[in-house]
């Protein structure tokens, strides 16, 4: 019997763009957005971030305090980032909620 060869062809390589999102940068549905007291709908992270720049200390609590955060609910279920909705659950200032928040986009970001 006589034995052949077989050649190995290389086939050219393909590039391929990959795009990596996260949903926390995302936009909720207009269903799914924060609705403050005064009218206004919050629908991004990032226009929470803003807010809470914003609001006053008396205004924030109206949406977190000992008995419940509204954010950070939102968050998990909106957006179900558990890990960050957990983070600034037991956050009791706008500061350090926004804080938080800022914190936990960066880090999404330089992974």
């Amino acid at each position: 019997m006589k034995k052949t060869k077989t050649a190995k062809t290389k086939s050219p390589q393909k590039t391929l763009a990959v795009r990596i999102t996260t949903k926390l940068l995302g936009k909720a549905p207009e269903t799914k957005s924060f609705n403050l007291h005064d009218g206004r709908k919050i629908r991004t992270v990032l226009e929470l971030i803003d807010e809470l720049e914003t609001m006053s200390e008396e205004h924030f609590k109206q949406y977190v305090n000992e008995a419940e955060n509204h954010f950070s609910n939102w968050i998990e279920h909106v957006f179900e980032n558990k890990e960050l909705a957990d983070e600034i659950r037991h956050v009791h200032n706008r500061i350090d909620a926004q804080r938080a928040i800022l914190k936990k986009l960066v880090k999404e970001l330089i992974r």
